[in-house]
């Protein structure tokens, strides 16, 4: 009896498994450049939660081809149903009832401050208002309200990037760059006689969402949890 009761489980676990990938069409995955997390190299795309999300993929046998966008276009694309899914931060959806949501984050990414002195007291979002501020255009950072002048910061501009942003701070146009650890890891190798500060504020996880109108979505989502 034990034994028959085990079957169906692996029967029923199977079944599902077949109902998601089953003539289920290549899904489209959208991001942003957006080193090293993911960004597009020889017409393919790398980086670290790249990596993740074709693992993921791999073992749930699901196809995927990966599209990549400026910022904000991918944004719009997400909430036009453009995409079938991609992999953010919370803040970044801005319809969350449109989407089903891993149950555990993909990845986790690393908020700080970066300055050229080593002596500042941060700690938090709160203690860069004391301080002028460089920041990327089009990131939430993970916040419902803008880090912005209406809200208490002192900006004293906006970058497109990491990049820009880091060049513009060994320029001193600002006191720190609000931006990401990994990113910045990346850029800091760029000005070896330069002594950068990296001051942690928070972690943000990182989830995959897929839109609820793909086929078979819900049986999809399922077996991606069984895999991530």
């Amino acid at each position: 009896m034990m034994r028959t009761s085990v079957l169906m489980a692996l029967l029923m676990f199977f079944s599902k498994f077949s109902l998601a990938t089953k003539d289920v069409q290549s899904l489209r995955w959208g991001y942003v450049n957006f080193a090293p997390f993911h960004y597009s190299e020889d017409n393919k795309v790398l980086g670290s939660i790249a990596e993740k999300i074709d693992y993921i993929f791999n073992k749930a046998g699901i196809e995927y081809s990966a599209i990549e966008f400026p910022n904000k276009r991918v944004k719009l694309y997400i909430e036009q149903g453009k995409i079938d899914f991609t992999a953010v931060i919370d803040s970044f959806i801005s319809s969350p009832d449109q989407f089903l949501k891993t149950q555990r984050p993909v990845y986790t990414i690393n908020l700080g401050a970066i300055c050229l002195k080593n002596s500042h007291q941060i700690s938090s979002l709160e203690h860069l208002k004391d301080f002028q501020l460089i920041v990327m255009s089009g990131y939430t950072y993970g916040q419902e309200k803008l880090i912005d002048n209406k809200n208490g910061f002192d900006i004293a501009m906006s970058a497109i990037n990491h990049e820009k942003a880091i060049k513009a701070l060994t320029y001193k146009r600002g006191d720190c760059v609000l931006g990401y650890q990994a990113p910045f890891l990346v850029e800091e190798i760029k000005y070896p006689k330069t002594n950068f500060y990296f001051y942690p504020i928070d972690a943000l996880p990182v989830y995959l969402y897929l839109n609820k109108d793909v086929p078979n979505a819900s049986s999809i989502m399922q077996v991606i949890n069984q895999y991530n």
